[in-house]
C-alpha cells in the first residue's frame, strides 16, 4: 500500500493515520500468528494517544512522507482532538460549595450518629412546641390534658355465721330506708337481720376516671362506680342479678385547686381528705364539700412536714317543702360536718420515721329530737321528722322520736332518731421502718372517742315518768332488771350497755403498694368498737359486716400477679362487745385490675 494514498487533509488525517497504524499493526500481529499458531490475539485499543501520534507524525517528516509544515499542521490538529476527547470523557465538575461552607473528606460514625440525634431532637422539640400533628399523634390538643383511669374487682365473698347468733337483731337499715314511719305496734313492721344462715356470692365493682388538666394549678376529676344501692360506703355490685343491666352512680366530682405547691383546695365530692382508717371512715366513702390542706416541709429538720387540713361538709339540707301536706311549712337545721386535722410527718433514727395525726369531726344536728305533742288528725308528720338519719346500719342507739298522741285512727307510726350526739376525736400514730429497697415494716394505731357521747342523754327530753318509753333507747339494752328491758325506769331498769369509745392496732410488711409484678404485703389487724364511738352509716363495711359494737381481728395478704394485676385475700373474724350474741366471720377473695 502506498503511502502517498493518505494525502494529507486538514479535516480527517488523525483518522487516515490512526487507520494506516491500525493497519501496520495488524500486519504485524498476523506475522506473529503464523510464527505462534498456539498464542492468543490481543486486540489493539483504538483511542488515541497523543504521545503515540505525535511519535507517528515525527516518524513521517522523517521518512520524507511528510514535508515539515504538513507534520506541524497535523501535529497541531492531533493534539487539539486529543484535548477534546479527554474533555467529553470527563465528568462534569461539582458545583462550589456554599458560602461558609466546610469540606469534610469522611465524617466518622460516632459524629454521624451525633448530628442525627441532635436534629432529631430540635424537631421533636419544635413538633411539641407548635402542636404538631404526626402519624402516632393524629388527635385534637384538648385530648392531651385528659388522664383516662380506674380500676375492676370481681370478689367472692363467704360470710360465715355462729349458729348460736341471736335472731332478734333487727334490720334498721330496711326498716328505716324508705324514711317513712312505720307502726311499730304492728309485727309485719320489724325486719330481722339474718344471723345464723352462711352465704357466698360474687360481686365486682368498676370504676371509671376522667382527670383534665383545665389550666396551671386547676384539675378537674369526674369518676363513675357501681353500686347495687346509693349506699355511701360501698360500691359493690352483685354477679347474681338475672343477667339485667346495672346502675352507675357518680363517685366523684371535683374540682382540685393548687396554687402553691403548699396549699391544695378540693370543691365537690372528693376522696377522704384527712388521715383515717376504716375504723372510722370506710374507704369507700366519698365527701361532699370543700375541703383545704397546707403543708410545710422542713420545719421540724430534714424530711420533716406539717399538714394542717380543714373542710366543711354538708350532709342534708332538708326537704323545703315540709310538710307538703300543711300550707305552714317548718324547718330544722341543716346537718353539716366539720372536721380539721393536724399531721406531723418525721424521722426518728436514720431508717425509722414515723406520721402522727390528731383530728375532731363534729356532726352537727345529726342527734335525733323528741318532737312537741304530735296529733296525725292534722297531718302525718311531727315537729321532728326531719332529724332521722338517712343511712343506718347496726350498732347506733336509737330511740323513737314522736311524741304522738291519741288519734282517731289508733294507729302510730314512729320514726328513729340517733340517741348521741357525735363529735369525734382521732387520734392516729404509725412508725415505719425500711427492711429493703421496697419492702417496709409498719406498725400504726388509731384510737377514736366520741366526744358527744353523755351518759345524761340516755334518760333525756322525759316531759313525765308516763313518756319515759319515748325516749329511752330502743337498743344497746343489757339482759338485767325488768322484763320489759326499759332503761328509763326507776323500779328495776334495765341497764344500757352501750360505749363510746374504740381503736385499732396494725402490724403490716410488704411493698407500700403492690401495683408491680412480684410485688406483696402482709397485714394483721385488731380493731375494738363501741356501739356509739362512731357513726355506724360510715365506718368499715367489711369487718362485721359493717356497723359499730363489734371487736375482732383482720387477716390478709396481696400479691402482684402483673404489673396492675393483682389477688388479695383477707379474713375478718368479729364478735358483738355487748347485747345479743352476733359472731361473724367474713372470707374475701379479690381479683383486681388498675389502668
Amino acid at each position: 500500500m502506498s503511502l502517498r494514498s493518505f494525502a494529507p487533509r486538514r479535516a480527517g488525517l488523525s483518522a487516515a493515520l490512526a487507520a494506516l497504524l491500525a493497519s501496520t499493526m495488524a500486519t504485524s500481529t498476523t506475522a506473529n500468528a503464523q510464527t505462534a499458531p498456539d498464542a492468543v490475539a490481543t486486540p489493539v485499543a483504538a483511542a488515541p494517544s497523543p504521545d503515540a501520534m505525535t511519535n507517528l507524525i515525527r516518524l513521517l517528516v522523517a521518512k520524507g512522507t511528510l514535508t515539515q509544515a504538513d507534520g506541524d499542521a497535523l501535529l497541531a490538529q492531533a493534539q487539539g482532538e486529543a484535548a477534546q476527547a479527554r474533555m467529553a470523557a470527563a465528568p462534569p465538575p461539582p458545583p462550589p460549595p456554599p458560602a461558609g461552607a466546610v469540606r469534610v473528606a469522611r465524617v466518622p460514625e460516632a459524629v454521624r450518629q451525633q448530628i442525627r440525634d441532635e436534629i432529631r431532637g430540635e424537631i421533636m422539640a419544635q413538633a411539641a412546641t407548635e402542636g404538631w400533628v404526626t402519624k402516632d399523634q393524629a388527635a385534637p390538643e384538648w385530648t392531651k390534658r385528659i388522664r383516662l383511669f380506674g380500676d375492676v374487682r370481681v370478689r367472692s365473698q363467704s360470710s360465715l355465721y355462729a349458729k348460736n347468733n341471736s335472731d332478734q337483731i333487727f334490720d334498721f337499715t330496711r326498716m328505716t330506708a324508705a324514711g317513712q314511719p312505720i307502726d311499730l305496734t304492728r309485727l309485719a313492721s320489724y325486719q330481722f337481720l339474718n344471723t345464723r344462715k352462711d352465704r357466698t356470692d360474687a360481686r365486682y365493682r368498676a370504676r371509671l376516671g376522667f382527670e383534665a388538666n383545665v389550666v396551671k394549678g386547676v384539675t378537674a376529676t369526674i369518676v363513675l362506680g357501681t353500686g347495687d344501692d346509693n349506699s355511701p360506703i360501698s360500691e359493690n355490685a352483685s354477679l347474681g342479678s338475672g343477667f339485667s343491666k346495672r346502675q352507675i352512680f357518680v363517685d366523684s366530682a371535683e374540682i382540685k385547686v393548687k396554687p402553691t405547691d403548699w396549699a391544695t383546695l378540693h370543691f365537690g365530692r372528693f376522696e377522704n381528705p384527712f388521715n383515717t382508717t376504716p375504723l372510722l371512715y370506710d374507704e369507700d366513702l366519698r365527701f361532699d364539700g370543700v375541703s383545704a390542706s397546707l403543708k410545710w416541709a422542713g420545719l421540724l429538720g430534714k424530711e420533716s412536714a406539717i399538714a394542717l387540713t380543714g373542710g366543711a361538709f354538708p350532709l342534708d339540707y332538708g326537704d323545703g317543702n315540709f310538710p307538703n301536706v300543711a300550707v305552714n311549712k317548718q324547718s330544722y337545721p341543716n346537718k353539716w360536718l366539720y372536721a380539721g386535722e393536724l399531721k406531723l410527718s418525721a424521722p426518728i433514727t436514720q431508717s425509722l420515721s414515723f406520721d402522727a395525726s390528731a383530728a375532731y369531726h363534729s356532726f352537727r344536728n345529726v342527734q335525733g329530737r323528741l318532737s312537741e305533742p304530735c296529733n296525725l288528725d292534722l297531718g302525718n308528720f311531727c315537729s321532728t321528722d326531719g332529724f332521722q338519719p338517712q343511712f343506718l346500719r347496726k350498732g347506733n342507739t336509737l330511740f323513737t322520736i314522736r311524741n304522738l298522741v291519741t288519734n282517731s285512727t289508733g294507729v302510730y307510726p314512729q320514726l328513729f332518731g340517733l340517741k348521741f350526739d357525735y363529735d369525734i376525736l382521732d387520734l392516729n400514730l404509725a412508725l415505719k421502718v425500711p427492711v429493703s429497697e421496697n419492702v417496709n415494716a409498719r406498725l400504726a394505731g388509731e384510737y377514736v372517742k366520741n366526744l358527744g357521747f353523755k351518759r345524761a342523754d340516755i334518760c333525756s327530753g322525759l316531759f313525765d315518768t308516763a313518756q319515759a318509753f319515748l325516749v329511752q333507747p330502743y337498743n344497746n339494752y343489757g339482759s338485767n332488771g325488768n322484763a320489759a328491758r326499759n332503761i328509763c325506769t326507776k323500779t328495776n331498769p334495765t341497764s344500757f350497755v352501750g360505749g363510746d369509745t374504740g381503736w385499732l392496732v396494725n402490724a403490716s410488711i410488704g411493698y407500700p403498694k403492690v401495683t408491680k409484678k412480684g410485688a406483696w404485703n402482709a397485714f394483721a389487724e385488731y380493731r375494738y368498737l363501741e356501739s356509739d364511738a362512731v357513726l355506724d352509716a360510715y365506718t368499715d363495711s367489711d369487718f362485721h359486716l359493717g356497723g359499730t359494737n363489734a371487736k375482732g381481728y383482720v387477716i390478709g395478704a396481696e400479691y402482684g400477679l402483673a404489673d396492675r394485676v393483682s389477688v388479695r385475700g383477707r379474713w375478718f373474724s368479729a364478735n358483738e362487745i355487748s347485747g345479743e350474741p352476733l359472731a361473724i366471720d367474713v372470707l374475701q377473695i379479690d381479683f383486681m385490675a388498675r389502668f
